[in-house]
């Protein structure tokens, strides 16, 4: 029977605890932005909703406001009684203190309550607290009527842990409704540590991170876990809380939020903590619910601490301190289920590919054949397509009895090397033993070879590993196995100078890989191949590559990735030739992020040496750049290296080697770019800067010559540019400006087609100096040497001609203040030695004057 066609009932007493803001037990936190919020909402729209999950603080914050709005707000707080239509309109009328003679029926009691507001003074405010409480139509009507048609001085707030059931979809689209979320409510790491100082505790950053990471901002969590710290002293990684099993947490949450749920959704809740997140199709296969997606969004709509992944909206996670209260409860009620529903789960993510995860539950089912398949089945692929980030611990995890296997230790070494550790890899490969040819399976030798020569480019054992992978059938262990191992065998035939069969390895792996969708394969091949390029001398060519493969990490998310340390250095020794500095050293920042401190020798000397160069001008510290550089040439001729890198920045390397005073590096490096690339242009240029740097212009002169006639090769454009340009100035000083001009020539012919600019820096103001002579006279080369020249600074302080150590000892002396002829004294030579030492150091430096050379010397480090 309808409320309209009842008599006058009798009016229900209401408790007057129910019309007032309950009163905070706990120190509260102040939040104005939020209370801020609160206000904006009220004032802009009839009608605001506050929901959020137990204990989020949503009846603190709203009993806060309400207090500071004095007699401008009504309070109501309902409950299960309150689903008594007559009980609810009777409680409404008591807390906006209208006449006891309004009618407790409806539309009558609507239309009272609207009729007095529309002839109030002043606006008032009505919170309906625990409006989730309320679920008998006739009630659930009466709030309807309020919100749909509400007096224009009356506001409602309906605070509750989910919206009622009412006509709020209108609001909404009318601009009528206001919102505060759930998140809105979650404590940040400022209000964390205000929350621990309200109660007197102080963590470290470390602690309030765990903290935060556990309870994610929920304010009951965050209680809790307060005032346990605060009686036992505990750290938040020593709660019980966070392992399920603190009573009051656990009876807060049966309490509070399972009870509230149906059999079948707490048995689900259950089922399903063993898994991170879980969708409805996982869910099922758990549990063989009947409709676990409906179980799942209602749990979500709820605000049950179930909720959607922003990602992945068709994917549900519990909120940690729930799961672990309900993994708890799975152990203790249903022990005999734990490891069964882990091994479901593994079954389910290896069906979908998702290796990661299902080896995580097999390992934790304590399955080893189960183990053992998704490793040898899945991980290879999961590695090409998305690289070793998601896989490495979990395949560290697995039992050293189910690695000794060798189609499982095979993998587990690849991935071991792709994320660098190679104490795990070679720990993996020694256990299985034997030779590659014993094991029985094509796939298995495949890739133990593949795991042989990806160990061999950490310590220059490709010969024999190469050889290893010629004695297999490569291309019968599936197409996982095929671009695994065509991948690491072009890459091993790059850096043992097989130029050609590097790119045919490295164009048939990267093909097959686009086909199968294996992205990281991709990438890393992209990367080689444009390394493979510059190994061929266009150093352009393979800049757009490796900036083509960097704009393919970017879609991907992987640009901090350290495949892409090698392209980052590819793209910069461009930028750094062209003197683009600002670029090259963002560029070899990027490179040295990316790297790490992977053990990888041939690109970590690449990217060193990149970026040794680019920081050595600006280095707060430059002796301390050449150190760390020069540990990393050391033993060079064991090394494995990318020889196109090296030989472009080699030249200024050693020059601010020769900056530093350390010459003893500076005239042994010509040695270690021989034990590297063997007899070489470089090599030949950097013995005769050593020479040059001893005005030995004759056996420097000798020394170029094989490389300017075209009898030496050089392995760099750049190297033929350097050795035009030490003959020009060195043929010069001679007196010979005909054949200074034609090696000039010769140096901007050279450089013209890779832009390289950096050899005319680096070759100072005298290179500078032939460039203005010879204006009008480059031929077709006239606009690139005009432009070369503009990019040279009139006062260069980078010169071929480095000091002398007798010009060192002489700079040190110069922040004195002693006279020339005091200084004359204390070297042991003469006046004019001395003079003749000054005006070579102010030549060098850039400088006119005794003061400048000083300020100059200090910037460079050399005093």
């Amino acid at each position: 029977m309808s409320d309209s066609s009842e008599c006058e009932p009798h009016s229900p007493e209401t408790s007057q605890a129910k019309l007032r803001p309950p009163a905070a037990a706990t120190p509260l936190v102040p939040r104005p932005q939020l209370l801020s919020t609160v206000d904006d909402h009220v004032s802009s729209a009839p009608v605001t909703v506050v929901t959020g999950p137990a204990g989020c603080g949503k009846t603190t914050l709203l009993a806060e406001w309400a207090r500071r709005r004095d007699d401008h707000v009504a309070w109501l707080t309902l409950d299960e009684h309150d689903n008594d239509p007559v009980r609810l309109r009777a409680a409404v009328r008591d807390a906006l203190a209208l006449a006891d003679t309004v009618v407790l029926t409806e539309p009558g009691f609507s239309s009272a309550v609207i009729a007095a507001f529309d002839q109030a003074g002043e606006q008032r405010c009505l919170v309906l607290d625990n409006v989730h409480e309320i679920r008998d139509p006739g009630a659930l009507a009466s709030i309807d009527q309020l919100t749909r048609t509400p007096p224009d001085r009356l506001r409602l707030v309906l605070l509750g842990r989910f919206p009622p059931p009412l006509h709020l979809a209108r609001l909404h689209l009318e601009g009528r409704l206001r919102e505060v979320l759930p998140q809105e409510f979650a404590f940040d790491r400022a209000g964390t540590e205000a929350l621990l100082a309200a109660h007197g505790l102080q963590l470290c950053a470390d602690d309030v991170d765990q903290l935060l990471a556990q309870t994610e901002g929920w304010i009951g969590g965050l209680r809790f876990a307060i005032m346990r710290m605060a009686t036992t002293g505990a750290r938040p990684g020593d709660l019980l809380m966070f392992a399920g099993l603190d009573q009051v947490v656990s009876r807060y949450l049966g309490e509070e939020v399972l009870a509230r749920q149906p059999r079948p959704a707490r048995d689900l809740l259950v089922a399903t903590s063993v898994c991170d997140t879980v969708s409805a199709e996982l869910a099922g296969a758990l549990t063989r619910h009947a409709s676990p997606g409906v179980v799942l969004d209602a749990l979500e709509r709820t605000n049950s601490f179930v909720s959607r992944l922003e990602n992945a909206p068709e994917w549900y996670r519990c909120h940690p301190v729930l799961r672990a209260h309900l993994s708890a409860e799975l152990r203790r009620s249903r022990p005999a289920d734990e490891a069964s529903l882990h091994r479901t789960a593994a079954h389910w993510y290896h069906r979908n590919d998702e290796p990661s995860v299902a080896l995580r539950h097999a390992l934790q089912a304590g399955d080893d054949q189960l183990t053992a398949e998704i490793v040898e089945h899945s991980v290879l692929p999961e590695v090409l397509r998305e690289g070793s980030g998601r896989l490495r611990a979990v395949v560290e995890a697995v039992p050293g009895h189910v690695l000794a296997r060798p189609q499982v230790g095979v993998v587990a070494a690849l991935v071991a090397m792709d994320a660098g550790d190679l104490a795990v890899a070679d720990r993996v490969l020694a256990a299985l033993g034997g030779e590659p040819l014993e094991l029985r399976q094509d796939r298995v030798r495949v890739l133990h070879a593949t795991a042989l020569l990806r160990r061999g480019r950490f310590d220059a054992r490709l010969g024999e590993a190469l050889r290893v992978m010629a004695r297999t059938a490569a291309g019968r262990g599936g197409t996982d196995a095929e671009v695994a191992a065509l991948l690491n065998r072009g890459v091993a035939a790059m850096l043992s100078g097989d130029h050609a069969g590097a790119e045919r390895d490295l164009v048939r792996a990267a093909a097959i890989a686009r086909q199968e969708r294996f992205d990281h394969a991709v990438l890393d091949c992209q990367v080689h191949l444009a390394a493979l390029t510059s190994a061929s001398g266009d150093i352009l060519a393979a800049a757009r590559q490796a900036g083509e493969a960097l704009e393919f990490a970017e879609e991907k998310g992987w640009q901090s990735h350290f495949v892409c340390a090698l392209a980052y250095t590819l793209v910069g020794v461009q930028a750094y030739l062209r003197l683009d500095d600002t670029r090259a050293a963002d560029l070899a920042s990027r490179a040295v992020r990316a790297l790490g401190d992977r053990p990888d020798p041939a690109t970590g000397l690449a990217v060193s040496t990149l970026d040794a160069a680019v920081s050595f001008p600006t280095a707060g510290d430059p002796r301390a750049v050449v150190g760390r550089i020069r540990a990393q040439w050391q033993d060079v001729a064991q090394r494995q290296v990318i020889p196109p890198v090296i030989a472009h920045i080699a030249p200024a390397v050693q020059r601010i080697a020769l900056r530093s005073g350390d010459e003893q590096w500076a005239s042994a490096m010509p040695d270690q770019v021989e034990a590297m690339f063997g007899p070489c242009g470089e090599q030949a240029v950097l013995r005769a800067v050593v020479q040059t740097h001893h005005a030995r212009a004759a056996q420097a002169r000798k020394l170029v010559e094989p490389l300017l006639s075209g009898e030496l090769p050089a392995l760099a454009a750049p190297t033929v540019v350097d050795g035009w340009l030490l003959e020009a100035v060195l043929v010069d000083r001679s007196g010979d400006q005909r054949r200074a001009h034609e090696a000039l020539t010769k140096a901007l012919a050279a450089a013209e087609p890779v832009g390289a600019l950096r050899p005319f820096f680096n070759a100072g103001k005298p290179v500078r100096d032939l460039l203005a002579r010879g204006a009008g006279r480059f031929g077709r080369l006239e606009s690139f040497a005009t432009t070369t020249m503009t990019a040279l600074p009139a006062a260069s302080t980078a010169s071929t001609d480095v000091l002398t150590s007798r010009e060192r000892d002489l700079l040190l002396e110069l922040p004195s203040m002693r006279t020339t002829e005091e200084i004359a004294d204390s070297l042991f030579v003469s006046v004019n030695t001395v003079k003749t030492h000054l005006r070579g150091i102010y030549r060098k430096l850039g400088v006119n004057q005794r003061r400048d050379a000083v300020l100059a010397a200090r910037r460079l480090g050399l005093i």
